[in-house]
């Protein structure tokens, strides 16, 4: 079954929402237990450790802590992840498209779950979703190998900072989505982090070897 997030800041629709896509074989998973969606690192976990492969997102979310609209979340969302498709519910879709942050396309109007689940619009939009999540895990395979291109050079310490920051996102978007299996600690510390311990370590050397020193002269 296809995986779909929903978030909104009223899930008046969830319900009947979730029966007309279950047809379909997709699960509608509202993201309720987030209130503050101006913290993308929260939603982006939250997207991945349900191995979310879609998104809703209503246009006029202000009864949340974050009073955001919908257009910036996702503006936020792609940013990390360009090829996540997100869909923009709005009831007013001339605003969603005028703001030309998402494209006409993936802008819905909120009223589509009030049609009938077999009539000629839903199955169209039903098409456009799946259709988005085919893509997205055809692009998440693309990345494997430019992951696994990063993965040798971090073993070799051969990788730069951007490159490293780089592989650590992709690790933790394809494991999420199990893509790629879970690496040993030690690979995703970062190189300042190495040269951190590094320093640490040498001078803690130094301070046995004086503190020996001191009790060998005793």
């Amino acid at each position: 079954m296809l995986r779909v997030g929903y978030l909104d800041d009223e899930y008046d629709v969830l319900k009947s929402a979730q029966r007309s896509l279950k047809k379909y074989d997709i699960e509608l998973i509202p993201l309720e237990d987030i209130d503050d969606v101006s913290n993308v690192n929260e939603l982006m976990n939250y997207i991945i450790d349900k191995k979310i492969e879609c998104l809703m997102v209503d246009y006029d979310l202000m009864k949340l802590e974050s009073k955001l609209y919908g257009t910036r979340v996702i503006r936020e969302i792609n940013a990390v992840l360009p090829d996540f498709t997100c869909f923009l519910l709005t009831n007013y879709i001339e605003q969603g498209i005028n703001e030309k942050l998402v494209q006409k396309i993936f802008v819905q109007d909120k009223s589509i779950f009030a049609e009938e689940d077999d009539s000629e619009e839903f199955t169209a939009f039903i098409s456009k979703i799946k259709n988005s999540i085919e893509c997205f895990r055809k692009r998440l395979e693309f990345c494997i190998e430019e992951y696994n291109i990063l993965l040798s050079k971090k073993k070799e310490k051969n990788i730069s900072a951007e490159e490293e920051e780089k592989f650590i996102i992709l690790y933790h978007i394809l494991k999420g989505f199990q893509y790629v299996d879970e690496l040993p600690a030690i690979l995703l510390k970062n190189n300042t982090q190495d040269v951190l311990d590094n320093i640490l370590d040498a001078l803690n050397e130094f301070r046995e070897s004086i503190n020996n020193k001191g009790k060998h002269n005793v």
